[in-house]
């Protein structure tokens, strides 16, 4: 009988435990999982696709210290934070560029944009060379876009620039660090497009 009790306890105790577990939340978060992020881009227009404009984005290169799986932050000027808790939900390059013509597209009302290398059957109008120096910052302040970038038309140079974009961090975590990461790239972006429509 006592033997019964005994078990009957153990049980009524195990049960609690996990109730406990379900009333904190239960998540891999609460029990220090990886979390997975994505860049965002601008949600795209209502309006109807009425440019006929072609753009090929690429190529795109990124220095190897963001070309990783963790999401990069900096502690200050010479210490970096490598964070394997929190991480990308693909490849990073991937992400980035995406993001971009994503946006490029919304902005210019065009579907007709492709990502380098591009099929030799498709001739674009503009091709937009990028080459990243930096997207990163302190979590607690703000992130920094640094990049060169080339716009081309019918393989013609017609201007070079230098984009140093800063967005302040609104909040703490990881996911706000992202968000302000996103804000750039659509910032960046949007550079891109009104030199274009310069063209025009």
């Amino acid at each position: 009988m006592n033997k019964l009790l005994i078990n009957f306890g153990f049980l009524l105790m195990l049960g609690g435990f996990n109730g406990c577990s379900s009333i904190s939340g239960g998540t891999s978060e609460n029990l220090g999982g990886t979390h997975f992020y994505t860049l965002s881009s601008m949600p795209p227009s209502s309006a109807s696709v009425s440019n006929k404009i072609s753009i090929g984005i690429g190529p795109v290169e990124i220095p190897r210290l963001l070309n990783r799986p963790q999401i990069v932050s900096r502690k200050n000027n010479t210490e970096i934070i490598i964070s394997e808790k929190h991480q990308w939900g693909g490849s990073f390059k991937e992400e980035l560029i995406r993001a971009i013509t994503d946006n490029i597209s919304t902005l210019l009302k065009t579907e007709k944009i492709e990502q380098y290398p591009w099929k030799s059957s498709f001739k674009p109008d503009y091709q937009i060379i990028i080459d990243v120096d930096g997207l990163d910052g302190t979590l607690d302040k703000s992130v920094t876009y640094n990049a060169r970038w080339r716009l081309l038309k019918n393989d013609k140079e017609l201007l070079v620039k230098r984009a140093l974009i800063e967005v302040p961090v609104k909040g703490p975590g990881y996911n706000i660090y992202v968000k302000a990461q996103s804000e750039a790239v659509t910032r960046f972006s949007r550079d891109i497009v009104e030199q274009i429509k310069k063209q025009n």
